[in-house]
């Protein structure tokens, strides 16, 4: 197509598929996604995309539909194309926030939650603080850049309509699932180790010195033991979230590419 005639009819079903893959890119995307951004925001962001990605997509194969089941077909499939590529990178931001929750849990924090206004559910004060942690760690390594050069080489390997959902597809997004508890438990592993040898310890003291109230010394000393390692632990946090972002970027090509070979 030339792109010095707009408004063909090729260029618009172009526009038309590209807003519904980028549409389901952001419905499940970390920071893109969130509910914290309004609308007014969101929707120019996405026009904006797909009136980029639009001319680009028309010589990679046909974009007219035949029939109108193949409109509702395609129309689904780019929806969802879109949607995993965003979930991908979304599992990583759960084992973060699993990560928090596990944290809190051993600091004494289980029935200190917070409303996440992107679910409207009850959540860990840990987890959140190192959800939105991990969200300004994304923008500082432009990370939010890597996911939108995800979504634009995805055109590459799956055309309009040419995704196949079946078990090798699958498969990966079991994979992708099974290593979000494995990342959490390494970027908590830190916290969660001191706090384990301080339990060891609080455990020696009360058989050793059974005068001493263990519950009462205990409560704080576990919060103020996980806050320092929590505080000294940050670095490391930046680091292993920046190389799980490239691993999970690694492992949603893969599974972009387990579509179009099933």
């Amino acid at each position: 197509m030339n792109l010095a005639e707009p408004f063909t009819l090729d260029w618009i079903w172009s526009i038309l598929w590209a807003l519904l893959r980028v549409s389901g890119f952001f419905i499940s995307a970390p920071f893109f996604g969130h509910r914290a951004i309004p609308s007014a925001l969101k929707v120019p962001i996405v026009l904006t995309l797909a009136f980029a990605v639009g001319p680009l997509v028309t010589g990679l194969g046909p974009v007219q539909p035949a029939s109108l089941w193949q409109l509702a077909g395609w129309a689904i499939c780019e929806l969802v194309t879109g949607a995993i590529i965003g979930f991908g990178f979304a599992a990583l931001f759960w084992a973060v926030r699993m990560a928090g929750d596990i944290i809190g849990l051993q600091m004494g924090f289980a029935i200190v939650n917070v409303i996440d206004p992107n679910s409207t559910e009850q959540v860990s004060l840990i987890g959140e603080f190192k959800y939105i942690l991990a969200i300004l760690i994304l923008l500082i390594v432009d990370g939010h850049h890597l996911m939108i050069a995800a979504l634009l080489d995805s055109y590459r390997l799956i055309p309009i309509g040419a995704a196949h959902f079946g078990d090798d597809a699958f498969n990966q997004l079991i994979r992708l699932t099974a290593t979000v508890f494995v990342t959490a438990v390494k970027i908590g592993a830190p916290v969660m180790i001191t706090l384990l040898l301080t339990d060891v310890a609080l455990g020696i003291v009360a058989r050793t010195v059974p005068q001493m109230n263990i519950f009462i010394v205990g409560f704080p000393l576990k919060i103020g033991v996980g806050f320092l390692v929590l505080g000294a632990s940050l670095p490391l946090l930046a680091q292993l979230f920046s190389r799980a972002l490239t691993q999970i970027e690694l492992s949603t090509r893969q599974i972009v590419a387990a579509l179009i070979q099933a």
